[in-house]
């Protein structure tokens, strides 16, 4: 790597670390028992976003992550009584995780939240600067989409 593109990548990291902190939760943190980490956050929405239900292989393989993972991070979700786990009509062998009603107010809640944030966070560029921004992310994500497709075909 030149010295050039060094330094062009040293910036942006140093940025979007910046840009970073002001990503932040608002007010105080929940209690203990209602904290969710990022990875049982992420499946949360991954699950609510299934109607019929999702197995803990689809997720596993939708998360990039062991189903034993998967497996790990659900367990406190239903403990929290945010997922629940229900046997598929079809096939009694198969089990597929649920959101919970309560679940679905709590990524509502959360969903709002963020949209505040980030709008607040992206509130000095304009639409056109937006739409600029999401044109770069899409370029980055699809070019490590093909090569993760591309890596994975040839091992």
């Amino acid at each position: 790597m030149d010295k050039k593109r060094e330094e062009l990548i040293g910036t942006v990291t140093h940025l979007m670390m910046s840009v970073m902190r002001f990503v932040r939760h608002p007010g105080p943190p929940p209690p203990p028992e209602q904290r969710l980490s990022p990875p049982q956050i992420h499946l949360l929405f991954t699950i609510a976003a299934e109607k019929e239900g999702i197995t803990v292989k689809e997720l596993a393989d939708r998360s990039s992550i062991t189903p034993g993972a998967v497996t790990q991070f659900v367990d406190g979700l239903v403990e929290k009584g945010l997922v629940a786990r229900e046997g598929d009509p079809n096939d009694r062998r198969i089990v597929r995780l649920k959101a919970t009603e309560l679940s679905l107010r709590q990524r509502d809640k959360m969903r709002q939240e963020h949209v505040a944030i980030m709008s607040k966070v992206f509130e000095g560029l304009n639409d056109e600067e937006i739409i600029q921004l999401i044109g770069l992310f899409t370029k980055i994500n699809t070019y490590h989409e093909m090569k993760e497709k591309t890596h994975v075909k040839t091992v």
